[in-house]
């Protein structure tokens, strides 16, 4: 017994190792056997998806024939929204036409009056002795006869535009709209607003900011603070900064307020500019920009008022305002209006 228990404990570090190397055997026998069932599933997966794709092709295929059409048809469905558009346009531009070229018609046969009177400064004498400026309106407004008026040299008319009513002259400006649009007045709005010499901490106003300027959107990303208004517009304002009434305008007490070609269509502009000498708080200024300070554009009926001569002083003094400059840069025109007294504008 003694010999045989020296014997195992002379193998027992034999069998241990024997033991070890089994197991390492059996393990990697296991391990080879699970890669080889990871790569047979692999294999068989590739084969599946490979039928699967095989099996889809064709309706993948129709559905992409189907993607192709549904875009055609939704270019054909743009295509003809385009034209029903442009009919519709059309049919609005000869229904205006239709409409003004009665009204030309009727007049004909209206005897013109013997005496006349100017809108602006009131002077009221012989017809005969106003200036008469007619034209054309390329908007489809039919024939244009304004007068000038000899003791101010105010040009106003024409006639038909002002027997409409405030709310008619608004409908007349949408119907406008519908079918044609203003150039681009951006350059001219942000040149008019830079002529009030603003203040970073300043409130400023746009009056008359049409939906084809980008003037106060631009303004606005540099930093100052503007707000839009549009007069002749019944839509909702889109934008935080856009005002939909006057009210909201007084409300503000506006550091300055600009515009672009808005002073020639203005029915009663010097009440008009004193009602927004009132928005101004003391000191503030006003920029009114319109090559209508002279007889241009006069094509479209909407031009109400032309200032040259005289009639750029009065217009400020009827307004309670006087002029602080007045720049001409081709027809780039600019009226800098501040209120004859420093607090006027916080008194009304």
């Amino acid at each position: 017994m003694g010999l045989v228990n020296s014997v195992n404990r002379l193998l027992a570090p034999m069998d241990v190792a024997l033991t070890r190397r089994t197991t390492l055997d059996r393990t990697r026998e296991q391990l080879q056997l699970a890669l080889t069932q990871q790569v047979d599933v692999a294999a068989q997966t590739h084969i599946d998806y490979s039928v699967l794709a095989d099996a889809l092709a064709p309706a993948i295929g129709a559905l992409d024939e189907l993607r192709r059409q549904h875009a055609a048809l939704l270019n054909q469905q743009e295509e003809i929204r385009r034209q029903q558009s442009a009919q519709q346009r059309e049919v609005l531009r000869h229904q205006i036409a239709s409409r003004w070229n009665v009204v030309d018609a009727v007049a004909r046969h209206v005897v013109t009056p013997a005496r006349r009177a100017c809108p602006l400064c009131g002077h009221a004498g012989d017809s005969m002795r106003f200036g008469v400026l007619r034209s054309h309106c390329i908007f489809g407004g039919g024939v244009l006869t304004r007068h000038q008026c000899p003791a101010c040299d105010v040009i106003f008319g024409p006639d038909k535009m002002f027997d409409m009513t405030e709310h008619e002259l608004t409908q007349e400006y949408e119907w406008h709209y519908k079918v044609y649009e203003e150039g681009d007045s951006t350059e001219a709005e942000i040149r008019a607003f830079h002529s009030l010499a603003p203040r970073r901490d300043g409130i400023y106003v746009n009056f008359g900011a049409g939906a084809w300027s980008k003037s106060v959107q631009q303004l606005r990303a540099d930093g100052w603070n503007v707000f839009a208004y549009e007069p002749h517009s019944s839509a909702a304002p889109s934008e935080d900064w856009s005002l939909n009434s006057e009210t909201q305008i007084a409300a503000l007490r506006v550091d300055g307020l600009f515009s672009n070609n808005v002073l020639e269509h203005l029915r009663h502009p010097a009440a008009d500019l004193r009602r927004m000498a009132g928005w101004l708080k003391p000191g503030a200024l006003m920029a009114h920009a319109t090559p209508c300070y002279e007889y241009l554009y006069e094509y479209t009926r909407f031009h109400l008022y032309f200032f040259p001569g005289r009639s750029r002083e009065l217009l400020a003094d009827l307004a309670g305002l006087k002029i602080q400059s007045y720049e001409v840069d081709g027809h780039f025109m600019n009226c800098v209006f501040q209120p004859q007294k420093a607090n006027e504008g916080a008194m009304r």
